[in-house]
């Protein structure tokens, strides 16, 4: 099974990349905890080699988070989501990749951010 991450970057184009987003130097935040038996996200501020991406807003990411739930912060350069899975032996959350379902739903809202986005500038 492959780990997929999505990227959000600051000129609020979405991707999706293969591995797991390594934490580094990043901001690491709760999105959606996990719980027993299912799969949380988390953000991180920075993409996966630790970057900030620069001081600049991203209105996007900013957005999407607030619709999926998160804290309500706003979203300095690039952000990854990476997904959340609980260990039922040490009672500990670890990184794992998105599952297809979390891809679809960080997919959807990305887009309906983005038209909604649109909208409000026509």
């Amino acid at each position: 099974m492959t780990s997929i991450y999505a990227l959000i970057r600051v000129d609020g184009s979405m991707q999706f990349r293969d591995g797991i987003p390594d934490h580094g130097t990043g901001a690491p935040f709760t999105i959606q905890r996990a719980a027993w038996g299912g799969h949380g996200l988390h953000g991180d501020i920075g993409d996966a080699r630790g970057c900030a991406g620069g001081q600049l807003l991203n209105s996007m990411a900013t957005f999407v988070v607030h619709a999926l739930g998160g804290p309500d912060q706003r979203i300095l350069g690039d952000l990854t989501i990476g997904g959340d899975r609980f260990e039922s032996g040490s009672g500990k959350t670890m990184p794992c990749g998105l599952t297809e379902a979390q891809q679809h739903l960080i997919r959807d809202v990305h887009s309906a951010v983005r038209r909604n986005a649109g909208a409000a500038e026509g």
